[in-house]
């Protein structure tokens, strides 16, 4: 190996070693992060429909959006054993229920809540309830 081929060589691996992805597989936090901007991404026409019939408008902005609380719904609690057994849909799939936060949305800059979820044949995510909380006074509204 001549000098210029060892110079390529330290520089590839180098260039390799530096990725960025590499260590976020490894960091838990940052995971969850990229799971739950995945999750977003997945549910944003679910989002922007909900946000759409709420307020009644054709175009939606958001200024920020979380998955703030994540549950699976309990079938049944075994006291003995201290322990739940998690509802399954009948095709192997799991059943969620997801509060989505999002700020600054409407005209308003208001904060909203959505509540979502998949406990239909398709699996698919619906709008339960949502709240909006402007300023010091709230209002919940149900459909």
């Amino acid at each position: 190996m001549n000098l210029k081929q060892c110079v390529v060589l330290v520089i590839l691996m180098s260039a390799f070693f530096s990725i960025p992805t590499l260590s976020f597989a490894s960091n838990p936090d940052v995971r969850e992060k990229q799971l739950e901007e995945a999750l977003l991404q997945q549910l944003h026409l679910n989002i922007t429909g909900a946000l759409k019939s709420i307020y009644k408008t054709e175009y939606v902005m958001i200024g920020c959006t979380e998955i703030s609380n994540i549950q699976q719904p309990e079938a049944m609690r075994d006291q003995s054993e201290k322990r739940s057994i998690n509802v399954d849909a009948m095709n192997g799939g799991k059943y969620f229920e997801l509060t989505i936060s999002l700020c600054r949305v409407g005209p308003k800059e208001d904060n909203v809540e959505l509540y979502f979820k998949n406990d239909t044949a398709g699996a698919n995510y619906y709008l339960v309830d949502y709240k909006i909380i402007t300023g010091e006074n709230s209002r919940k509204l149900t459909e």
